[in-house]
């Protein structure tokens, strides 16, 4: 007995050792049960409280099946019978749960009481494949749903589906992002698509908030060609743009910045539409086809910045009350100037020079550009001169039916001083 005893000890010891050798070579992760939550015996789950009961349905769900069982053991009904919490837990899943309310189709539970328990059973139908499950991107926060759009609109996607936490907001944000998105990746930017949003879940009536403060969004986007065309197109644009960049080196100055307004203003001429009476306001039309609207000449001089490293933003607004689009951009010193290259002398204009020629923009949204207008004062009813009929002063340089000044190879004739007069 003593020899067994001696023998054991000397085995505890060497495995103690063994151990210790071990613990100094490796990390551990001690996982524990949550006690709150549901357990799980096969594919059989059981819950005791109606939260079990809510999170047994959402697994379900997460996980894809079509049909789960639940065994409600010393279960006490919270809404006065077993039935009615299924029921509830089940709508909670569908209406109020944000990937129930997106992918589930219908839910339908069956409940019978077996000996000392309820089970439940819950078929559940989708009207998403798993593959569209999979594809949600998980974010947080505005500039990662915008840099998400700005991915899909680089592609030329169908669709974006975002599972984005603490959001609020409604559609019209969405779309206002889409719009922002668009302007930031000139190089796609070749039609402004159409934009359907959907969330979910919906907000319920009379509230201004969604249910846990997560919800999942749904942004389908049609484009005015193919997306097969419009990625042929941003090849075409990419590769010119690639090959002019070669003999580009400018600087984040005003001397850089007036060589790309030059440039620019060297490569396309000012006109509404294109040769198919389209209209002309892409970056594509500006500098492959030779002629572009106020739109395509600011998505152009966005383009040339972003492949010369120069910080520059297209701005939406309107000139003598009518849509205009232009640019701002912030040279090296920190300094921002505005630029529209539909005019000849429309390079490094100050916010007050702005305004004294017509143009109105959302000064709160952009960096404001040097001297600025004078403050409005209040004038009174009584004071209201009467209104005379505008004289235009200034008109773009070439007239809205202007003739394409270059082909396909237009920015490359310019950059390399081949451009035919």
């Amino acid at each position: 007995m003593k020899r067994a005893l001696i023998a054991v000890l000397a085995l505890l010891l060497a495995l103690g050792l063994c151990g210790c050798a071990s613990m100094l070579d490796h990390n551990y992760t001690v996982v524990q049960p949550h006690e709150d939550g549901p357990t799980s015996d096969g594919d059989v789950i059981t819950a005791e409280t109606y939260q079990q009961l809510e999170d047994a349905v959402i697994y379900f769900i997460d996980q894809g099946m079509s049909y789960g069982v639940v065994h409600l053991s010393n279960y006490d009904p919270d809404r006065g019978d077993v039935e009615a919490d299924v029921d509830a837990a089940c709508l909670y899943a569908v209406q109020e749960y944000p990937l129930g309310a997106y992918a589930v189709s219908y839910i339908k539970p069956q409940t019978s009481y077996i000996v000392s328990y309820y089970e439940v059973s819950v078929y559940i139908s989708y009207r998403r494949t798993q593959d569209q499950v999979k594809s949600i991107v998980s974010v947080t926060g505005t500039s990662a749903i915008r840099e998400e759009l700005q991915d899909t609109l680089r592609s030329f996607g169908a669709e974006a589906v975002l599972r984005v936490t603490y959001f609020n907001e409604d559609e019209e944000f969405i779309r206002e992002l889409v719009r922002q998105a668009y302007y930031d990746t000139p190089e796609s930017a070749l039609g402004m698509p159409e934009v359907t949003v959907s969330l979910y879940p919906g907000l319920p009536e009379g509230e201004e908030t969604a249910p846990g403060g997560v919800r999942i969004v749904e942004i389908q986007l049609s484009y005015p060609e193919d997306p097969e065309l419009l990625q042929k197109k941003k090849e075409k644009l990419v590769s010119q743009l690639s090959s002019a960049a070669a003999h580009l080196e400018v600087k984040a100055d005003q001397a850089g910045t007036r060589t790309l307004f030059d440039l620019l203003r060297s490569t396309a001429q000012y006109s509404l539409r294109d040769e198919d009476g389209r209209r002309a306001n892409t970056a594509y039309a500006a500098l492959v086809e030779g002629r572009a609207d106020s739109e395509g000449m600011a998505l152009a001089y966005q383009l040339l910045c972003q492949y010369t490293g120069i910080e520059c933003t297209v701005v939406s607004g309107t000139l003598d009350g009518a849509d205009w689009y232009w640019n701002i951009v912030t040279l090296s010193d920190g300094e921002s100037r505005h630029v529209d290259a539909t005019r000849a002398d429309g390079f490094a204009l100050q916010d007050a020079e702005m305004a004294e020629q017509g143009y109105q923009w959302d000064r709160e949204e952009f960096p404001s550009c040097g001297l600025q207008p004078a403050a409005e004062e209040t004038i009174l009813p009584s004071d209201i001169p009467v209104p005379l009929i505008p004289v235009p002063t200034d008109v773009p340089p070439v007239t809205a039916e202007a003739s394409p000044s270059g082909g396909s190879g237009a920015l490359m004739s310019v950059v390399s001083g081949e451009r035919e007069k």
